[in-house]
């Protein structure tokens, strides 16, 4: 018993001493005032190095009605982190030789349609996952407003190219998800099976959630903020089961904790080699040469070698070293993963709050912490670069014709887009589009204001475009800045 003592007593000399190192006695305090000051009411946040969980724990509350507060195994929505999810099952087959990365997706989905033929025929893995298929940003936007994959993929037929295949990087969600339905016909599962079986159960991620189902049966799961004008706000909680392979995984620190620790270890896990480290190499290596300052304004408040996309991480380098990382954002959840792969060393941050950039800080403040870099305050550094001080504007009120709710019912189209349809219902007005619908809210100048019917008690400021002809008929209504003609 007393040898069993000493040796517990030396093994917490040997082990605490390196946390204790790595983060500081005042890392707790710091975080929450960070978090107060960036306005996010929870937070979760897994740290792993050198194989170990460093930390995993949640911050603040899971939502501002009921302030219970969020634990490591609190439910967030994980948005495009999911991406790397969808490049490591394909990577498991293309290690057992059913798949390679260079395979064009018509070979494995031979309906595979889009208007540009040579886009069509000579897709591959690597374009999707590298997202430079150049096609029309609509097909992105597609796949929100259906919240239906087969049918934005069957719009890619009338999606034309807005930029030259493999020369410019343009996300896109729905040529991404393509990955899903590729799995799906090699291994006759779908996606969220393959991923569950392959990744979720061997890595013991058993809070990891991928059907909207799942999530909404979640007993401690965050919900879903936006802040504005002053305010937090709850809003619906973002259900995108619909997204599949580009964004549906919902996860927890504890279980993203048990990711990173796997990508760190060269894709081994208890021993065994799930994933080929060549393989793992090849999702992390550069792919597309990107502008930092055209994808993250974090990426660009400092000097790069190199800044670019690999098979669905961002690589890049800092301070010496390689990073790979991600952010995940949808509706009312922020999220971001960052790996410095030859260190083993990876940070996950979950917010419950709509593009809550204290994620980017909060990775960078945990890789100088455990790097040993000192001399940035990365909260104060950032939170300058995404809240300049506002320089007072003058604006021109603009003048809103007299335009009838019945003058603007009606069908309007664009190209490569659903119609969008105006209609009164129950006495409202309301624009459909795809299955989502918008109020339009008259205002004393004549103005429509665009009121979501789900989250109505946010304040909002975007107006219906209207345009008319010489006789004074709607000819053409902008909504988001979408133009849509007039079909009747």
């Amino acid at each position: 018993m007393k040898y069993l003592a000493q040796l517990f007593l030396a093994f917490v000399v040997l082990v605490l001493p390196i946390n204790a190192q790595s983060i500081p006695d005042d890392f707790d305090a710091v975080v929450i005032a960070d978090m107060k000051k960036w306005r996010a009411p929870g937070l979760g946040l897994a740290i792993v190095k050198d194989g170990e969980t460093v930390l995993a724990k949640g911050y603040g509350i899971k939502s501002i009605e009921t302030n219970e507060p969020v634990n490591a195994d609190t439910v967030f929505q994980a948005g495009s982190t999911t991406k790397a999810f969808a490049s490591m099952a394909v990577a498991m087959l293309v290690d057992e030789g059913l798949l390679s990365w260079d395979d064009p997706i018509i070979k494995h989905i031979p309906e595979f349609r889009m208007k540009d033929k040579f886009v069509q025929n000579n897709l591959t893995l690597r374009d999707a996952f590298s997202h430079n298929s150049g096609v029309s940003f609509l097909s992105n936007v597609n796949m929100f407003t259906s919240k239906n994959l087969d049918s934005a993929w069957a719009m890619l037929d009338v999606n034309s190219q807005q930029s030259s295949f493999r020369r410019k990087w343009d996300y896109n969600n729905t040529t991404f998800a393509l990955s899903g339905r590729v799995i799906e016909r090699i291994t006759g599962k779908p996606f969220h099976e393959f991923v569950r079986e392959r990744i979720l159960a061997p890595l013991g991620m058993s809070n990891s959630l991928l059907l909207d189902s799942e999530v909404a049966n979640a007993k401690n799961r965050a919900e879903a903020h936006q802040y504005m004008d002053g305010t937090d706000y709850l809003i619906t909680y973002p259900y995108i089961e619909y997204s599949q392979s580009a964004s549906m995984l919902n996860s927890t620190p504890n279980d993203m904790a048990k990711w990173m620790t796997f990508l760190t270890a060269g894709g081994k896990w208890q021993g065994k080699q799930l994933v080929s480290e060549a393989n793992l190499r090849e999702m992390m290596s550069p792919q597309m040469l990107l502008n930092p300052a055209s994808i993250y304004p974090a990426a660009a408040s400092y000097t790069h070698d190199y800044y670019a996309y690999g098979l669905a991480w961002f690589v890049h380098d800092y301070m010496g070293q390689k990073v790979a990382m991600h952010t995940g954002s949808i509706n009312g959840m922020s999220a971001i993963i960052g790996l410095i792969p030859e260190q083993k060393l990876g940070v996950y941050v979950f917010i419950n709050s709509d593009h809550i950039e204290y994620r980017h800080a909060l990775m960078y403040k945990v890789f100088d912490l455990l790097l040993g870099n000192t001399g940035t305050d990365w909260s104060e550094k950032l939170y300058a670069v995404y809240h300049p001080e506002a320089e007072p504007e003058k604006v021109d009120k603009p003048e809103h014709p007299d335009v009838a709710n019945t003058a603007l019912v009606g069908t309007y189209d664009l190209e490569g887009s659903y119609p969008l349809i105006i209609g009164e219902i129950d006495g409202k007005l309301i624009a459909t589009l795809g299955v989502g619908q918008t109020e339009l809210v008259r205002q004393p100048d004549n103005s429509f204001l665009l009121v979501d019917p789900k989250n109505s008690h946010l304040p909002t400021t975007s107006i219906l475009g209207i345009s008319l002809d010489s006789d004074g008929k709607v000819t053409k209504v902008s909504l988001s800045e979408l133009p849509f003609v007039r079909r009747n």
